[in-house]
C-alpha cells in the first residue's frame, strides 16, 4: 500500500537503479531488376555499425545478391512440358550478415571496480581496472550460399521446393581462454574472433493439394539435414567435444562392456576399481589402463541438436467435417541420460528414492537390472555408452477434428454459423530415449514431462 521508497522501515529500506545505452547505425540499399518476367536479379548493400565495438571495428560491410530464372516462362518449356510441369523456377543467392549479439553493451569499455588499498599506513577504498579489453574484437560474419528449385506439377496440385545451402561463420565471437594463468582481477579474459564454423545442408518440401467432388484434402512432407564442421580455431583445443574437422558439439564418449556380473568379469577387464554390479569400460587404445585416451568420437551424432528434422502434415474436409493432423520428429542427436533421479550414488539427505531405485539397480537377485548397483563405483555415473541414448523420435504433435453445421439448418434459430471442434496435442511419442522428452534440451535434472492436452471449441457466429 506504500508508494514511496522512503516510507519503508529504515532497516529494510533499499533503493537502486541503473541505465544503459546501445546504438546501431545501418545503411541499407537494394536493387531489383526483372527482365521479360522470367529473369530476376536482386542485390543488397548493407553497412552496420555497433556501439558495442571500439572505433576502427564498429562497422562491417555485408553485401548479398540473388538471381532467379523462371524456366516455365521460356517458349521451349511451354511447348513440351507444361502439361505435367506447371511452373519451374531456379534460384541462386550468395550473401553475408553480421552478428554482434554475443557482446555486452559495455564489454569493450574499460570499467572500474571498488577495491581496498594501503595508503598512508591505512586501508582506503579506491578503484581498480577490473578487466582486459580486446581492442581488435569485431563483427562475426555469416556468409551463405544457397541454390534451389521451386517446381509445380499438375496445375500446382503437387509443389516441390528443394534447397542446398553452405553457410560459413567466420570470426566466431567466443570467450577467450587467453592464458591458463590468467585469474583474479582480470578474469574472465576478453572475447575474441576465434574460429570458423561451416554448416552444409539440404531442405525439401513436398505438398499435394486436390479436390475430388466435395472431398478436399492436402498432404505435406518436409525434411532437412544439416552437418556442421569446425574448420578453424585460434586457441588451444583440449580433449572434449570440440575439434578441428569434426562437428561442433559431437559425441565424445567412453565405450562400455556392460555391468560386471561376477568377479571373473572384473578380473578379465582392464583394472578400473570395479566390483560386480559396476559398469566396465573398454580399454580402446590397449595400454592397460582406463583414462581419457580411451574415449571415442562419434562424428555422425551431436549432443545439443539433431542433424535431421522432418514433419508430415495433412488435412481433409467433406460435407462439413474436417480433419487436420501433424507428425514431427528428428534424428541425429545423442546424449547421456544421467541426472539426479537415476543416480545410484545419490545423497539420501537431499533426494528421496524413487520406484526405479528399488527395482532397476543390479543386485545378486536382480542381475538383469537396467542400472548398476547402488553405492558402487563413481565410474557408474561417467559419460559412457551405457548411458548414451539415441534421441531420435517421431511424435503425434497435433490432431484436430471439427464439424461445421450447414447454414440452412441454422437460419431457423437466428444463427449464421456454428462449428464444433476438438483438438489434442502431444498424443504419442515413439523413441528409444529412456528419459521424459527427447526434444528437451538444457538441464537434465528438469523432471517436468511433456504434457498431453485436449481442447474442445465452439465457434458461433450471428
Amino acid at each position: 500500500t506504500l508508494s514511496e521508497v522512503d516510507a519503508a522501515l529504515p532497516g529494510t529500506q533499499t533503493s537502486g537503479g541503473n541505465s544503459s545505452t546501445e546504438g546501431l547505425q545501418s545503411y541499407i540499399g537494394r536493387v531489383n531488376y526483372t527482365a521479360f518476367s522470367k529473369y530476376l536479379f536482386e542485390a543488397n548493400f548493407r553497412v552496420d555499425g555497433s556501439s558495442k565495438f571500439l572505433q576502427g571495428n564498429q562497422f562491417g560491410f555485408f553485401p548479398s545478391a540473388a538471381v532467379g530464372w523462371r524456366i516455365s516462362e521460356e517458349n521451349f518449356f511451354k511447348n513440351w512440358s507444361q502439361q505435367v510441369i506447371t511452373s519451374a523456377k531456379a534460384r541462386v543467392s550468395y550473401g553475408s550478415l553480421g552478428n554482434n549479439s554475443g557482446v555486452g553493451r559495455y564489454e569493450q569499455q574499460p570499467t572500474l571496480a571498488p577495491n581496498l588499498y594501503i595508503y598512508n599506513n591505512s586501508i582506503t577504498r579506491g578503484f581498480v581496472n577490473n578487466k582486459m579489453i580486446n581492442t581488435s574484437l569485431s563483427w562475426e560474419n555469416n556468409t551463405v550460399f544457397n541454390t534451389g528449385l521451386d517446381l509445380g506439377f499438375f496445375n500446382n496440385r503437387l509443389t516441390v521446393t528443394l534447397d542446398y545451402y553452405d553457410r560459413l561463420t567466420t570470426g566466431m565471437n567466443r570467450p577467450s581462454e587467453f592464458s591458463i594463468l590468467l585469474s583474479g582481477a582480470y578474469s574472465p579474459p576478453p572475447r575474441r574472433n576465434i574460429g570458423n564454423l561451416r554448416n552444409r545442408g539440404i531442405e525439401g518440401d513436398f505438398s499435394w493439394k486436390d479436390r475430388v467432388g466435395k472431398f478436399n484434402y492436402g498432404l505435406s512432407v518436409n525434411a532437412s539435414y544439416n552437418k556442421t564442421t569446425l574448420e578453424k580455431w585460434n586457441e588451444f583445443l583440449g580433449r572434449g567435444n570440440t575439434f578441428i574437422g569434426l562437428p561442433y558439439g559431437f559425441v565424445y564418449t567412453y565405450e562400455d562392456i556392460g555391468i560386471a556380473q561376477t568377479w571373473q568379469d572384473v578380473y578379465n577387464a582392464t583394472p578400473q576399481g570395479a566390483q560386480p554390479g559396476d559398469i566396465l569400460r573398454k580399454d580402446l587404445n590397449g595400454d592397460g589402463r582406463i583414462d581419457g585416451n580411451d574415449q571415442k568420437a562419434m562424428p555422425n551424432a551431436q549432443r545439443s541438436r539433431p542433424t535431421t528434422y522432418f514433419a508430415f502434415n495433412g488435412y481433409a474436409a467433406f460435407k462439413g467435417f474436417d480433419l487436420a493432423f501433424m507428425f514431427q520428429g528428428s534424428a541425429g542427436r545423442k546424449d547421456y541420460w544421467i541426472n539426479a533421479f537415476n543416480n545410484v550414488n545419490f545423497n539420501p539427505s537431499r533426494y528421496a528414492t524413487s520406484w526405479n531405485h528399488w527395482n532397476l539397480p543390479w543386485s545378486v537377485e536382480n542381475r538383469d537390472g537396467g542400472w548398476p548397483r547402488i553405492g558402487g563405483s563413481g565410474n557408474n555415473q561417467t559419460t559412457t555408452s551405457f548411458w548414451l541414448d539415441d534421441l531420435s523420435y517421431l511424435r503425434v504433435k497435433n490432431v484436430q477434428i471439427g464439424y461445421t453445421i450447414a447454414p440452412s439448418l441454422l437460419k431457423r434459430i437466428g444463427v449464421k454459423s456454428l462449428r464444433i471442434a476438438g483438438s489434442a496435442e502431444n498424443l504419442a511419442t515413439i523413441t528409444s530415449f529412456r528419459g521424459l522428452d527427447p526434444e528437451k534440451g538444457g538441464n537434465n535434472n528438469n523432471m517436468y514431462p511433456l504434457n498431453k492436452s485436449y481442447a474442445v471449441a465452439i465457434n458461433l457466429g450471428f
